[in-house]
């Protein structure tokens, strides 16, 4: 792997056809984010900055900057890369990290002996010495209309090269404060009056080589952008205040404890992060080698004047101010910027904000430096096990069970580390048992987790997180950081739930957020709405975004406040302690837990748990329309059914056929045939039902086309299943083996395995060991047969497969009536001729000629007979009056010839639907039930087309719930 590594730069190939096939991934991927409003900012950033400096230009290149341009120029875009390869591509400007578990001496050997021949060109970085934000730009407002309905602002100063301060690290005091949450913030003030809902503070200055910059961005709420000027004024009022106050020492001291804490018991983590990490902190030229693992956490010293130099730069005059909203009533946005087609205005900023900007002298009596914090560490001494252990335990303990609640421990037994974890789930019959509840359990938590951010702000700086959160139907407590500081930080959380009495003002604001965000849900990527789609039409109960919009008018106030009451009075609660902590101390933190909560007993079969439909055998398909009139891309999920969740040899075989088959899937669809940038083949599963094998694709191609190309490919794929060696096959175990036997990192990965099993109810945690006692007995004949009993349509008795289709409206889709009537095959070559351009043919045209067409000719005959198919129906005659009115003889217009290349999508279309004329609707007799009785069509294949999931829905079984893989006997009896 190292040597491969090394040869890309030490020999490129370059390869011409590997050259075009990236150009296109390059171009989707930007089309894929052009509705990014994240990517549009960037983009817009850069393009109002100096135009002679790189940082304006456009970083993410797209077909028409690529090779539109080299054409332009007259020059060849492979040997111009090459040119730059050769020209810019030098050690000097390299930074290597080898990241293994192998001796320091043997990973020096091998870098030494793979990466020598990078020739060393000297520093060939270009540089530039003016600021890509200077005089001309500062001093601008920038009003820009977002994609999603939001509301932002960004104060963007221009600061000089800043590598050098990294011991001293004044920005980390600087964005602290600034970006702090605590009462007596900027944060706190704004939401009081309603003005925001969020804001951070970030310098950039470690990153850029010859200039920084530093962004204070504001998450503001509708009528906080009506008050931009005066938010601009409270920023300036705090930074005024603390430039008064002075650099504090004290403050200084407390980041520095809790970020060597956080390096003197740092945890292992990803290999590949951590390397990446390092080789990207390695370009800072003022670091010394030795610092380079700890210079991000460790501080050289406290210097008041280096704090007050870099505080001076944040001054009204060194500033531009970015406005984001889809509307604007302040400016019209005229100008768009070239890439993103970004909408903006730009203007200069009043006088007013420009200079001595401050706020009132009663906002200003509010603005203060935070408290001294209570959160910090009281103890980083690490509790160990009783008596010593051999191994880690796999399991955590039961500690007690009830009709209201379980608590399960587990102690750090091979970390040893002042961490902690601690997760809570409440599952409650009125969390999520409709569209309505759904939405206020999710508004309940955005509500608290706001006000407790004020709260708790000084646990977050003491390297304490906590998160409050509706997922899979349950509420979720999670808090992790130091060990000895987290139970009161769940008290306090769990008191703010119970109590909680919601406040008109943040009822108001969040209500709002909720419907933004249902609403923006709309203009996600395609690929996440048809994860949300499948999640829709498999789980019972499950709410798409047209669900939410109905009730969004029936969220109130005292509903809100009755739902907070309604939570408790049926709820279970599962809850799991590990880390640092002792017997003891968990059984203290679960008492807490029942004295606040106050749970009632509960029967678990009246809380209403997701259900799983159990779809009967058949092939299904759902097209969806994309609500993003903008939106280039399409997506397909085909999802097949395979065994079931309990069943871990089958659980094993689909997990080696996937660990194989993503590699094919992506060299063929994304790699050659280049049909999208998003490509991957995916396992899944809910906690019941069946495990799913799902191939998903997100692009610019027709979904019935990317539909008909998986189908080929799968049909392909069980000859390389077939033809696959022992060696391979043998290796590809082994790589699943070590995955699964790799060593946990840290307490935070191991809570993270142990709190799966647990929310599953199946309690199996000894899942792994069993994983891989399956592996080692499977064989390649098992992996064929499941494949031919899940998969292989031709073999498969209970094949139950599930296509989703999310449909552009920029491309051409076909009615229900041509669903049903024509031919998946005849569909795609209509689609593939239409993408191209060639609208002259109707789909009944195309029918006909693949029907009539000699299946034994040549791919390059029967182009050429489409050709002048197409040429035929390009003649148009001319009505003889019109002709006797123009005063000619002439009735027929000659069309031009047409070539389809085959090597296009049309050929490949073409002989797809040539080769299926004959086959037989060979899904139509795989299930039991007559869905025409609902309104369902059939298509020619035998397919079902689902126009209604919901009535769909109604005609299948449920899997039964969850249950233990084991009998649970509490430690403690009650």
């Amino acid at each position: 792997a190292l040597d491969r590594l090394a040869q890309f730069f030490i020999a490129p190939l370059f390869n011409a056809d590997c050259v075009d096939r990236e150009l296109k991934a390059v171009d989707s991927e930007y089309k894929g984010n052009l509705q990014s409003d994240s990517r549009r900012i960037y983009q817009l950033v850069a393009r109002t900055s100096n135009p002679a400096h790189p940082f304006s230009w456009f970083p993410t290149g797209n077909t028409g900057t690529l090779k539109g341009a080299a054409e332009e120029l007259g020059l060849d875009l492979r040997e111009e890369l090459i040119t730059f390869y050769h020209k810019y591509y030098s050690a000097d400007i390299m930074r290597l990290v080898v990241v293994g578990n192998h001796s320091l001496d043997m990973l020096s050997e091998w870098v030494t002996s793979k990466f020598s021949d990078v020739k060393s060109k000297g520093n060939t970085k270009p540089m530039f010495n003016f600021h890509p934000i200077g005089k001309a730009e500062l001093g601008k407002v920038i009003h820009y209309k977002t994609v999603r309905e939001k509301y932002e602002l960004k104060l963007q100063f221009s600061l000089p090269e800043l590598k050098s301060t990294y011991g001293e690290k004044p920005f980390a005091y600087i964005n602290a404060l600034l970006g702090h949450k605590e009462p007596g913030s900027i944060y706190s003030v704004l939401r009081k009056n309603g003005w925001a809902t969020a804001i951070s503070a970030y310098s950039s200055g470690m990153y850029y080589d010859g200039f920084g910059t530093y962004d204070i961005s504001v998450a503001a709420t509708p009528e906080g952008l009506e008050n931009y000027e005066a938010i601009v004024s409270i920023i300036f009022g705090y930074i005024n205040m603390l430039v008064e106050s002075g650099p504090q020492e004290w403050y200084y001291q407390e980041l520095a404890l809790v970020s060597k804490a956080e390096f003197d018991f740092k945890e292992k983590e990803d290999a590949e992060t951590y390397a990446r990490t390092l080789s990207s902190r390695g370009h800072n030229q003022y670091v010394p080698p030795h610092q380079i693992l700890s210079h991000n956490h460790l501080s050289s010293g406290y210097d008041a004047d280096l704090i007050s130099k870099c505080l001076s730069y944040l001054n009204p005059g060194n500033y531009r101010l970015f406005i984001g909203a889809q509307e604007h009533k302040a400016a019209e946005c005229k100008l768009e910027e070239k890439y993103y087609g970004v909408l903006y205005h730009i203007a200069d900023l009043p006088s007013h904000m420009t200079s001595d900007v401050k706020c009132s002298p009663s906002v200003a009596k509010m603005l203060h430096l935070p408290s001294r914090n209570a959160y910090l560490p009281k103890s980083l001494s690490v509790t160990k096990p009783v008596t010593p252990v051999e191994k880690p335990a796999m399991e955590p303990v039961l500690l007690r069970k009830n009709d209201k609640f379980e608590v399960w421990f587990k102690q750090d037994d091979q970390f040893f580390t002042p961490h902690g974890h601690i997760g809570l789930t409440i599952s409650s019959e009125y969390v999520n048992n409709s569209p309505l509840n759904h939405l206020l359990s999710t508004l309940l938590c955005k509500i608290v987790s706001s006000e407790l951010q004020e709260q708790l702000f000084g646990a977050l700086r003491a390297n304490s997180n906590f998160y409050l959160t509706l997922r899979e139907g349950s509420i979720n407590v999670d808090v992790s950081g130091f060990s000895s500081g987290l139970p009161i930080l769940l008290k306090t959380i769990l008191q703010k739930i119970k109590t909680f009495k919601v406040d008109t003002q943040q009822f108001s604001i969040y209500r709002d957020e909720i419907e933004r965000m249902v609403q923006s849900q709309r203009l996600d990527n395609p690929i996440s709405l048809i994860y949300r789609q499948l999640d829709a039409v498999n789980m019972v109960p499950a709410f798409d975004l047209d669900m939410l919009e109905k009730v969004l008018k029936d969220i109130t106030l005292d509903g809100l406040q009755k739902h907070i009451e309604l939570l408790f009075s049926k709820a279970y609660v599962k809850m799991l302690v590990s880390g640092n902590y002792n017997q003891s101390v968990a059984l203290k933190a679960s008492n807490q837990v029942l004295d606040i909560l106050q749970l009632q007993p509960v029967s678990r079969s009246s809380i209403n748990a997701r259900r799983i439909l159990a779809i009967e055998p058949g092939y299904y398909v759902q097209n969806v329309p994309i609500s993003d009139q903008k939106c280039l891309n399409s997506a397909v999920i085909c999802t097949f059914y395979c065994g079931s969740v309990y069943d871990t040899r089958d659980k094993v075989a689909l997990q080696v056929l996937k660990y194989l088959v993503h590699r094919a899937y992506f060299a063929q669809l994304r790699t050659s045939e280049q049909l999208a940038y998003k490509v991957g083949a995916i396992l899944d599963s809910y906690k019941e039902g069946r495990d799913m094998l799902l191939f998903a694709l997100e692009g610019e191609s027709n979904p019935i086309y990317v539909t008909q190309r998986i189908n080929e490919f799968l049909r392909q794929y069980r000859q390389k299943l077939q033809e696959l060696t022992a060696d391979e096959f043998e290796s590809s175990i082994q790589s699943l083996i070590s995955l699964k036997q790799e060593k946990l990192k840290s307490i935070d990965d191991e809570f993270s395995r142990l709190w799966t099993h647990i929310k599953s109810d199946k309690y199996k945690f000894d899942a792994l060991d069993k994983d891989v006692e399956h592996l080692k007995r499977l064989s390649k004949d098992d992996l064929l047969a499941f494949w031919d009993k899940y998969v292989n349509e031709d073999t498969a008795k209970g094949y139950t497969r599930l296509d989703l289709q999310m449909w552009s409206t920029k491309i051409w889709q076909p009615t229900p009536k041509e669903f049903e009537v024509y031919p998946g095959t005849v569909i795609a070559l209509y689609g593939s001729l239409r993408s191209e351009g060639h609208t002259g043919l109707s789909i009944a045209d195309v029918q006909s000629f693949v029907s009539s067409a000699d299946a034994s000719s040549s791919i390059e005959l029967l182009l050429a007979e489409l050709s002048a198919l197409y040429v035929s129906k390009q003649t148009p005659s001319v009505p003889n009056e019109t002709a006797e009115a123009l005063d000619t003889t002439v009735v027929n217009v000659e069309a031009p010839g047409i070539v389809f290349e085959s090597s296009s999508k049309v050929a490949t279309a073409l002989q797809m639907a040539i080769s299926s004329v004959n086959e037989s609707p060979k899904f139509a007799t795989l299930g039991k039930t007559n869905f025409a009785n609902i309104d369902m069509k059939q298509l020619p294949e035998g397919i079902w087309l689902i126009n209604d999931y919901k009535r769909f829905q109604h005609t299948q079984a449920l899997h039964g719930i969850s249950v233990s893989s084991r009998k649970l006997v509490p430690l403690i009896a009650e």
